[in-house]
């Protein structure tokens, strides 16, 4: 294909990708959900002020843009006026005096703009996220058409990418959209030669969500394995990684990774003040790394199933060994790569998060395996139309799926399981506690927590540490049997699954 044909099919595709998430942008709304109640006031501020710092006169302005959040900016603002004293948590007073949130101010600031103007043209003003979060889906869809050289396979790779999580979080006041897509963007444009593109979009991808700064280390190792020739062996591979405008690229993206860390150790004294307050590393588990994948509420599994299946099936038989070895080689380290983004995030104290469908570390965290997919059809001439059809379908189903419950109500797929065999699927404790009771709230050791089915308990959950326990389920003088199926779970917590068997005798159960 000549420069000038390719250069008139690239503004025909980046044009036709324009009008379509300009129509997705008009019709549907924006939604303040994750963390928007920290995200509206920084971007009131910074278009009002020019300033991150909030001010009483921010939540003036927001409550009249977003009365939805109203509840919320009624907590935030006595603090603000009581310089800082009972502030809201989300929000933390610098070493200036001024009240700041504790997540860095960078998506606030690139909504800033769209914000000011929709604002001043009389339209609604926050679906300037939205215009940020499909801007960025608009980057990605170039980098895809770059891939590809293909519009309709680029606009496959977008519509895969929306099944995938975008659909859901594109719209929100939060930005995991952003970031995925940005992240995705990286992968495709520094492997395919755009490191300084790439290097910049994973930057900004890590200004919001500081673990995508593995990107740095990993990107390198993942673009010199892709272009591995066997007749030229490694050393040529390694010296391309060290080529100037690869080293450029990722030198750009680690500055912009570590303006939220050097804004943090100025205002507050600390390098993230999220995980100062927010965190605690005891929390990692391995019960918590499966639920990041395999959670059947909120869990990768959830998100990306249709990916994950044509990645483990499609396609081995027909490779040579050596290519066999190259493919399970590219798989393998997109697995390490998602474990490096998901383990700091074990840490979080808040696991059960405000989520549509895949929980929102989880949507992001999975863009390396569609890469993978992405690079794997890339070297087709023909791509397989029945079986990708399948999984565009699959994708399809479950963004439905995830419209029917939302992260204080069990899966329609878990509570299905559950009901019929409890023992089959054993959530993360504030999983199960907050959506078996459909309530954000704290787990308390002395309490007991259920699941109820047919008029009566099917799983229990309790505190072995709970020395009333045996009384609290099975009456005064009696205590668990020990041929109940037990099933131990995080943080010393323990599950009963199927009805509470009790027995005669005061002995507390061990």
């Amino acid at each position: 294909m000549t420069f000038n044909k390719l250069s008139a099919a690239w503004w025909r595709f980046a044009f036709l990708l324009a009008l379509l998430l300009g129509a997705l942008l008009i019709s549907t709304e924006a939604q303040h959900r994750g963390d928007a109640v920290e995200y509206s006031l920084v971007t009131v501020a910074l278009a009002t002020h020019g300033t991150p710092d909030v001010r009483p006169s921010d939540i003036t302005l927001a409550r009249s843009l977003a009365p939805a959040l109203q509840g919320v900016y009624d907590l935030v603002e006595p603090g603000l006026r009581q310089n800082g004293k009972d502030l809201y948590p989300a929000f933390a007073i610098g070493k200036d005096g001024k009240a700041y949130s504790i997540h860095f101010f960078g998506y606030s600031l690139l909504a800033a703009p769209p914000f000011k103007l929709l604002h001043a043209l009389g339209l609604p003003p926050f679906k300037a996220y939205q215009i940020i979060n499909l801007g960025m889906v608009f980057v990605l869809g170039l980098s895809l058409f770059r891939l590809f050289g293909s519009a309709p396979r680029a606009l496959l790779g977008v519509l895969l990418f929306m099944l995938c999580g975008g659909w859901h979080y594109g719209g929100w006041g939060s930005p995991e959209c952003l970031s995925a897509a940005a992240l995705l963007a990286a992968l495709i444009l520094y492997c395919d030669d755009a490191p300084i593109a790439g290097g910049v979009l994973a930057g900004l991808a890590a200004l919001q969500n500081p673990t995508i700064v593995f990107f740095f280390a990993y990107a390198p190792l993942l673009r010199a394995g892709l272009h591995y020739r066997a007749d030229a062996g490694w050393r040529v591979s390694l010296r391309a990684m060290l080529q100037r405008r690869y080293l450029l690229g990722l030198a750009i993206g680690v500055l912009l990774a570590l303006l939220p860390v050097l804004w943090n150790l100025y205002q507050f004294g600390v390098p993230s003040i999220i995980a100062q307050r927010a965190s605690d590393p005891a929390l990692i588990s391995l019960i918590r790394l499966h639920s990041f994948y395999f959670d059947l509420n909120q869990g990768m599994i959830m998100g990306i199933p249709g990916v994950m299946a044509m990645l483990l099936l499609w396609g081995w038989r027909k490779l040579a060994t050596g290519q066999i070895v190259h493919q399970a080689l590219l798989l393998l380290s997109c697995v390490l790569f998602t474990m490096a983004l998901a383990i700091p995030a074990m840490a979080i104290h808040n696991w059960n998060s405000d989520a549509a469908g895949v929980m929102r570390y989880a949507f992001w965290a999975s863009m390396p395996f569609l890469f993978a997919l992405f690079w794997r059809l890339r070297t087709l001439p023909r791509w397989p139309v029945a079986l990708l059809f399948g999984v565009v379908l699959v994708q399809a189903v479950c963004t439905a799926e995830a419209k029917r419950y939302n992260y204080v109500e069990l899966s329609p797929l878990c509570k299905w399981i559950m009901q019929r065999a409890p023992g089959l699927v054993n959530p993360e404790p504030e999983i199960f506690v907050e959506r078996s009771g459909h309530l954000e709230t704290y787990l308390q050791q002395e309490l007991i927590y259920t699941f109820n089915f047919g008029g009566r308990a099917i799983k229990t959950l309790y505190n072995p540490a709970n020395t009333k326990v045996d009384e609290q389920l099975c009456g005064t003088g009696n205590r668990l049997a020990s041929d109940n199926h037990y099933h131990d779970t995080d943080r010393q917590w323990r599950y009963i699954n199927g009805p509470v068997r009790c027995q005669n005798g005061a002995v507390s159960h061990q």
